[in-house]
């Protein structure tokens, strides 16, 4: 599973959420035939013209990525793993940058992608110098997690060392104890529900402390008995659209699958954490 759970072995022996030669998030443009693969894959409703209409028209209104991508989609997109999806975001990212330096729609459909050789290490070099980073901790402005936000730090958290993940894990149960204790004990979850909800809660209240730091607070155990699910739509839409997707990826899961029931109270279990999060947030 890609998202919401992470510390089990997987059939290779690794630990999920390490993946092996994953790519960096850049922006990178590896051309029409992989993008167009990459598009099927993850559901997308356009091919690579119709993406390059879709992003012309948007840097004409001075839109930025992540108010078009979500459009792209009927559904939130689907990926085999961080690796996949960094790949996608990274060649989305490079296009958007090259219309932008006014790169034609004819070059951009017949980009031929640097050999490896001659040209790997000007590649990687291009590679590392527009990679994708969070932006510095408590810059975002309001109370509502942007789109980067989400997808960014998922993956980071994903691609860390365990060690490191744990020692973040370790400071999550000590800041925000209410919160993770409340995930720990809620009534109705056993075995991989019971974690997939931890994990996610984890991951949420990072997207936070990213996104706001010290504005965002301690989540507090009445927020989260009182929070309305349905409110999360409306407070906090690309975490919800994540916490979706997040479920469906669990629902899949071959080795341990999550039931019907149990998947739809851990969504409601969710989405009140993020209600809750979103009250502990100073505006």
């Amino acid at each position: 599973m890609a998202r919401g759970k992470q510390g089990q072995k997987d059939g290779a022996g690794r630990e999920r959420g390490e993946v092996a030669e994953a790519p960096s998030l850049g922006r990178v443009y590896e051309g029409p035939e992989l993008l167009g693969k990459l598009l099927e894959k993850a559901g997308a409703t356009v091919d690579v013209a119709g993406l390059v209409e879709r992003f012309r028209a948007a840097i004409a209104k001075d839109q930025l990525p992540p108010e078009v991508i979500p459009g792209l989609f009927e559904k939130e997109p689907r990926f085999g793993g961080p690796g996949d999806a960094m790949r996608f975001y990274s060649n989305l990212f490079g296009v958007w940058d090259l219309l932008v330096f006014g790169a034609s729609t004819e070059e951009i459909l017949s980009w031929v992608p640097a050999e490896h050789g001659a040209h790997e290490e000007a590649h990687e070099e291009e590679a590392a110098a527009r990679e994708v980073e969070l932006p510095p901790r408590g810059s975002v402005a309001g109370i509502e997690l942007p789109y980067e936000i989400t997808e960014v730090t998922w993956q980071v958290l994903a691609d860390m060392q365990p060690r490191e993940r744990t020692r973040r894990q370790d400071r999550y149960a000590n800041m925000q104890s209410e919160l993770a204790e409340w995930a720990r004990t809620v009534d109705g979850l056993d075995g991989a529900a019971q974690e997939t909800l931890e994990y996610l809660c984890f991951e949420l209240a990072e997207m936070f402390d990213n996104a706001f730091g010290d504005r965002f607070g301690a989540v507090r155990l009445r927020d989260l008995l009182n929070a309305e699910p349905a409110a999360a739509d409306k407070l906090q839409p690309y975490a919800a659209d994540y916490v979706a997707e997040s479920l469906e990826e669990a629902e899949e899961d071959e080795e341990e699958p999550i039931g019907p029931d149990e998947l739809k109270l851990l969504e409601r279990y969710a989405r009140q954490a993020l209600v809750a999060m979103t009250a502990a947030t100073k505006g």
